[in-house]
């Protein structure tokens, strides 16, 4: 697939997502785009928002306290299929958002005739005030589906006042493309040192024979390291055993002053990094090893120090040519059990930043045993055969590379039987549960410190996985997203994620936590009664979080106050004034841990539906006449008899259980039931 075939798919199935989800076209590009600048690890979780303006305009944000960095995103268009940006387009677009912070941090933005007030940016800019003197790097980031030269983007420099470095970055189709084939194998990780590089790095082999791996010492220089970073960023830590840390300052203070203060004792303090390969090339010179080339390279360990020296190259206080690496490279011999070799080095060897148990989250068996139902759980389909299924995301980036991978036939089959709007992820899953919980604080304060949460609740509850624990995520996905096309339909101007969690919360409180999902599941929709008190809740919810906000015992800040257990706890008062769901929407009945039975169960139940009335009458006839079975028995035979004629069928599995343990006893003192 080249580059224009690429660039029509991409932008169908932007089209398309705009369509499903009655979203803007503009904004489903814009994070299209932005998720493969996530899978590159340049980012961390951006937000779209739309303003503009006539000199200041933005499509999305993203503030990364741990990392320093704020990131301010603008979609600047192509006229025509990978179109030429032109140079003045570019910086014309990088102004845009330039202007939109300096406004931002001057209170000025909706100044003007043509600045039409939005809370939603409101909000946003009261975010930007707030980093001011928090912030490292303001990275201002072009998006286009069109083409653009690499000489248009600027060197990075300091601000005005000296306090942070602004870096200007482009994201365009060919960069895009390039990242699409990198995770698609087409591109693989192969450092050719003295071509690309200008360097060979002299190296000591262990002599041991080892069978599985052959085992080397390195130096590599700091500026040759960030460079090989910058141009493929994530792919070199996918092996990496933690989802990728970004250049998170705070952690990496001391590499930082290390870099800034002594460069040249750079090597005696750092531990260095432990990387992989499937190959390696050598030359000898003087009795003297030198790597030439690596293949398929990963920094197993360490990628905290690479980020942080990629992080510093713009920085005019460290001075790289001064900075040294120890590296240990491992190349894997044994490729039957090349994966299992390389996560015992990643986990034993040591690294600058501890791991936590989170790290390895990815891997848990919680998490593992999701990913098998979503593969093997079809959607219902009414009378029809099913044809797709919910696509569980259990690592990061796992929808794309298993994409990249089809080609044809295979690759159109792939998105019939996993919809790209049947994607959830983890983050996605903390979410919903934390917001049906009744906890829509903990949602409010993020993706990343829910899902922390999360990870420490599912290590503590141990919940039993099974294909109607994944039923009941995805109808909690379902109903959030259907609560979602509610609220935006609104058109509030701001505050829709917040709006989201605290509906889905209150929902919870008037369901007891005990709404019918299967219903969800079965018909993949939410029942019209749901929606009716959504809309109810929604100018409940509103007035509640704004007009709450702004009084005097609270934050002025909505984002602020709705991360509050008391932002929470009042609403839940107000919930107290509305009425309840009745009985007919609620889950009949669930497993102790809330989940919908299990195909077993279910089985249990129709199998005593499939007695017909005439054989409860006929069984509790029987035993009457002869005295068998004890009178409660032969009473419920006979209720069961009138219920089913009234074709209703058992209110629990409890019932249904009864009702056949009556059976089994009957059978065994001699009923026989007529034909």
């Amino acid at each position: 697939m080249n580059i224009k075939e690429f660039a029509q798919e991409f932008l169908d199935n932007a089209k398309m997502s705009a369509e499903l989800n009655g979203t803007d076209f503009d904004e489903e590009l814009s994070n299209s785009i932005i998720e493969y600048i996530v899978d590159n690890g340049e980012v961390n979780a951006p937000q779209i928002c739309t303003f503009k303006k006539t000199r200041a305009r933005i499509s999305a944000y993203d503030y990364n306290d741990e990392a320093e960095s704020l990131d301010l995103f603008y979609l600047e268009k192509a006229d025509s299929l990978v179109g030429k940006i032109n140079n003045n387009r570019v910086q014309t677009g990088f102004n845009y958002l330039y202007r939109f912070y300096q406004e931002a941090m001057a209170g000025t933005l909706f100044k003007g005739s043509d600045a039409e007030l939005n809370d939603e940016i409101e909000e946003v800019a009261k975010l930007i005030q707030s980093t001011k003197g928090n912030i490292s790097q303001l990275r201002i980031f072009l998006l286009t589906d069109g083409l653009t030269d690499p000489s248009a983007i600027p060197a990075a420099v300091e601000s005005d006042d000296g306090d942070f470095i602004i870096e200007w970055n482009v994201w365009d189709m060919q960069r895009v493309y390039q990242q699409h084939n990198i995770r698609a194998g087409k591109e693989k990780v192969e450092i050719d040192f003295p071509t690309s590089y200008n360097t060979e790095l002299q190296c000591l082999k262990m002599n041991e024979q080892n069978p599985f791996v052959d085992a080397y010492l390195a130096i590599i220089p700091g500026k040759t390291l960030a460079k090989i970073y910058k141009q493929y960023q994530q792919v070199l830590l996918e092996k990496n055993v933690r989802t990728f840390l970004q250049f998170k300052g705070k952690v990496n203070k001391e590499i930082r002053k290390t870099l800034r203060e002594k460069p040249d004792m750079f090597f005696s303090f750092n531990n260095g990094i432990s990387t992989t390969a499937s190959q390696i090339e050598l030359r000898e010179e003087d009795g003297m090893q030198y790597i030439t080339r690596l293949f398929d390279w990963q920094i197993v360990n360490g990628g905290q120090t690479t980020a942080s020296i990629a992080a510093s190259i713009t920085d005019r206080e460290v001075d790289l040519s001064k900075v040294y690496v120890p590296m240990k490279i491992s190349v894997i011999r044994d490729k039957d059990h090349e994966e299992e070799i390389i996560k015992a080095i990643s986990t034993s060897a040591n690294s600058q930043t501890a791991i936590r148990n989170s790290d390895f989250s990815a891997n848990e068996p919680y998490l593992v045993d999701l990913e098998k139902f979503s593969r093997s759980e079809w959607v219902p389909n009414g009378n029809h055969k099913p044809i797709c299924k919910w696509y569980f995301e259990r690592t990061r980036g796992q929808y794309l590379d298993q994409l990249a991978q089809l080609s044809g036939f295979n690759e159109k089959s792939f998105k019939i039987e996993y919809p790209k709007n049947q994607k959830i992820t983890k983050t996605d899953i903390a979410k919903y549960e934390a917001a049906w919980g009744q906890r829509p604080y903990d949602v409010c304060r993020g993706a990343e410190r829910n899902y922390i949460s999360f990870v420490a609740d599912i290590k503590r509850e141990n919940p039993l996985i099974t294909a109607s624990y994944f039923k009941r995520i995805i109808a909690e996905c379902i109903l959030f997203r259907t609560i979602d096309s509610v609220v935006r339909s609104k058109n509030l101007g701001g505050y829709k994620a917040n709006m989201n969690a605290y509906i889905m919360s209150a929902l919870s409180v008037l369901s007891d936590r005990n709404l019918d999902m299967s219903y969800i599941w079965e018909n993949q929709r939410v029942q019209q009664e749901v929606v009716d008190k959504i809309e109810e809740l929604v100018p409940i919810v509103w007035v509640h979080l704004t007009e709450s906000a702004s009084g005097t015992s609270q934050s002025s800040n909505v984002g602020e106050w709705s991360k509050r257990n008391d932002c929470w706890n009042r609403l839940k008062l107000k919930l107290g004034d509305i009425d309840k769901f009745d009985d007919e929407y609620l889950q009949k009945e669930t497993n102790e841990d809330g989940s919908f039975l299990n195909e077993t169960q279910q089985s249990r139940i129709k199998e005593a539906e499939d007695y017909s009335p005439q054989f409860w009458f006929s069984l509790a006839n029987w035993a009457k006449t002869r005295d068998l079975l004890t009178p409660i028995d032969r009473k419920a035979a006979f209720n069961f008899g009138t219920m089913r004629s009234r074709n209703k069928g058992f209110v629990s599995l409890k019932q249904a259980l009864y009702a056949l343990k009556i059976v089994k006893n009957a059978k065994e003192l001699g009923f026989v039931a007529e034909d």
